[in-house]
């Protein structure tokens, strides 16, 4: 298959063209930087820096669509949610105007969204056709950028939807940032720890997207998350027991509000999603628990 990639240079990205690659797909990778994302990715991979640059004859049977800034990457402040937005939504627009001129539309578009789309959640247990807990900013996010994808559908595209939850993996992402802290038995508790935590091994998030662009009755929305969702505190305790490490420290919810504002609610709020989709058809989890997936990681 010859596939169009976003965000391919990314921590998930740059897995999955690899994945992609050994699999003998050719890749065009949509990058704003293409000589910092060819020093990540196979070299086979086709990079550009503009879609523009894509001639009207180009075939491709997919897209792949997991571009934009991170969400933690700072306060979210009304310039830094315009951002975020504008990284994710107005990708997608090009990408829309692109499949628009395409003398041969791709077959399957497979965006990228988060477990955020529910809103904080407290305790509420979340399926694919939950309705939004509370409208943040999470899921205005996620929700505005959803609702661009979906117009891809007016092409005859099947489209998927992954609502991803905390993607774990070694490389990078949360688990990357803080496996280095709690080896050195620096792991920290936030808040109370009772808020829950959605997540999904790397490995399996890639075969779902194989799975998405192979399967002809893959469409819709899916929950990306790992059948057995934890509390902070269980995820904490985990952490540190595959790490061999004592996790003592402790930062209570209200400094963590104070420093960070409305973007704390990445910290102390959560959601518990389940994967009823995926279990329904069938999807099999190498990683379905959260020891497994950590010890993995951990090595």
């Amino acid at each position: 298959m010859r596939l169009l990639i976003t965000g391919g240079s990314g921590f998930i990205g740059t897995r999955l063209c690899v994945a992609l690659s050994a699999r003998g797909h050719e890749l065009w990778v949509l990058s704003r930087h293409p000589w910092r994302a060819a020093k990540k990715l196979p070299g086979s991979v086709v990079l550009i820096d503009s879609l523009d640059k894509v001639p009207d004859d180009t075939a491709f049977d997919g897209v792949v669509n997991f571009a934009g800034e991170s969400i933690a990457g700072g306060r979210w402040s009304k310039r830094r949610k315009q951002k975020l937005i504008d990284s994710r939504v107005g990708i997608t627009q090009s990408l829309y105007d692109l499949f628009s001129r395409l003398d041969k539309k791709p077959g399957v578009f497979i965006n990228g969204s988060a477990v955020g789309f529910y809103g904080n959640a407290g305790n509420a247990e979340l399926v694919e056709t939950s309705p939004a807990v509370k409208r943040d900013f999470t899921y205005l996010l996620c929700d505005a950028w959803e609702s661009e994808a979906r117009r891809f559908a007016q092409f005859g595209a099947r489209v998927c939807i992954l609502r991803m939850g905390v993607v774990l993996s070694h490389h990078g992402g949360l688990l990357g940032q803080m496996l280095p802290l709690y080896k050195r038995g620096l792991g920290v508790l936030l808040g109370d720890g009772s808020q829950w935590l959605s997540w999904i091994h790397l490995e399996d998030l890639l075969e779902l997207v194989l799975r998405c662009l192979d399967a002809s009755a893959a469409e819709g929305i899916y929950n990306a998350v790992a059948p057995q969702p934890v509390s902070y505190r269980r995820f904490h305790g985990a952490l540190a027991k595959a790490c061999q490490r004592p996790a003592l420290l402790r930062v209570p919810s209200l400094p963590l509000s104070l420093a960070l504002g409305e973007m704390s609610v990445l910290m102390l709020g959560g959601q518990k999603v389940l994967p009823a989709r995926l279990e329904r058809e069938g999807f099999r989890f190498r990683y379905a628990d959260i020891d497994s997936a950590l010890r993995a990681e951990v090595g």
